[in-house]
C-alpha cells in the first residue's frame, strides 16, 4: 500500500467516523497491508491537522496491535512521533497553536491505548501529559488553549489525579487564578467550563457527587451585583417595619 492509497483509506475512515462508530472491519483493511513507518507518518500528519482524527488514529494503533500483538512496529513508530512532538513542543506551538493543541489531545487519546499495549511503555506519557497541560494554561495562552486544557481535565482528570495528585492540584491553582482574574480572554462559556473542572476536583472527580445547584447555568447577573441588590431589599424591608 503506497502513500496515496493510505491517504485515501484514512480519508474514508474519517468520513465513516462522521456517520457514527467505525466498523471494526474497516480497520482490518490496514492490517498487514502497510509499512508501519509510512502509516505512522500519515497518521501523524492527520492528527496534527484535524482534531477529529485524533481518536481515529488511536483506534487504528489499537486494532492493528490486536491483530498481531507481537508486532510492535506501528506502536513504536507512533510513539516516536508523539514524543518527538513533545520534545519540540515550543517549536510546534510557535508554528501553529492548533497543531500543538492537537498533539496534546493525541497524547491523551493514545495513553489508554498504550496502557493496554504495555504497562511500562505507557509510563513515558505521564510527564508529557502534565507538562503539556501546563503549557496550555501558561505563557500567554489563547482562549482555545485554556478550553482544550479544561476539556481534557474534564475527561481525564480522575485518571490524572490517580497518577499524580500534586500536579493536578497545581493545575487547579492555575485555573482558580484564571477564574479570579479579569482576563478578557476568559469568556462566560469558558468560565463555566473552568468552574466545572474545579467542581469535579472538589468532589473527587465524581460527576454524581456534584450538587445539582452547582451544575445549573449561571445567571447573567454578576456576583458583584448580587450583594448590592440583597442589601437594597433588606433596607426596603426595614423601612416598612412598623
Amino acid at each position: 500500500m503506497n502513500v496515496e492509497q493510505i491517504r485515501e483509506l484514512l480519508t474514508s475512515l474519517a468520513v465513516l467516523n462522521q456517520q457514527g462508530e467505525i466498523p471494526v472491519q474497516a480497520y482490518c483493511m490496514l492490517v498487514g497491508n502497510h509499512s508501519p513507518e509510512l502509516l505512522a507518518d500519515q497518521l501523524h500528519q492527520r492528527w496534527l491537522s484535524d482534531e477529529k482524527f485524533v481518536n481515529i488514529a488511536a483506534n487504528i494503533v489499537l486494532h492493528i496491535h490486536k491483530a498481531d500483538k507481537k508486532n510492535m512496529a506501528l506502536p513504536s513508530a507512533t510513539l516516536a512521533l508523539l514524543l518527538n512532538d513533545y520534545r519540540n513542543r515550543l517549536e510546534v506551538r510557535s508554528k501553529s497553536a492548533q497543531m500543538f493543541r492537537n498533539s496534546v489531545r493525541t497524547l491523551f487519546d493514545m495513553y489508554p491505548i498504550y496502557e493496554k499495549i504495555d504497562e511500562y511503555v505507557c509510563q513515558c506519557f505521564i510527564k508529557p501529559m502534565f507538562k503539556s497541560l501546563d503549557m496550555l494554561i501558561d505563557n500567554n495562552p489563547e482562549p482555545q488553549d485554556i478550553e482544550t486544557m479544561a476539556v481534557l481535565l474534564t475527561r481525564h482528570g480522575k485518571r490524572l489525579n490517580e497518577l499524580n495528585s500534586f500536579w493536578i492540584d497545581n493545575l487547579i491553582t492555575k485555573i482558580r487564578a484564571k477564574l479570579c482574574s479579569d482576563d478578557p480572554a476568559i469568556s462566560s462559556d469558558l468560565r463555566r467550563i473552568l468552574l466545572h473542572v474545579h467542581d469535579l476536583w472538589s468532589f473527587g472527580w465524581n460527576e454524581l457527587l456534584i450538587p445539582e445547584i452547582l451544575t445549573t447555568n449561571y445567571t447573567e447577573e454578576t456576583p458583584s451585583e448580587l450583594p448590592i441588590q440583597r442589601k437594597r431589599e433588606e433596607q426596603k424591608t426595614e423601612f416598612f417595619k412598623p
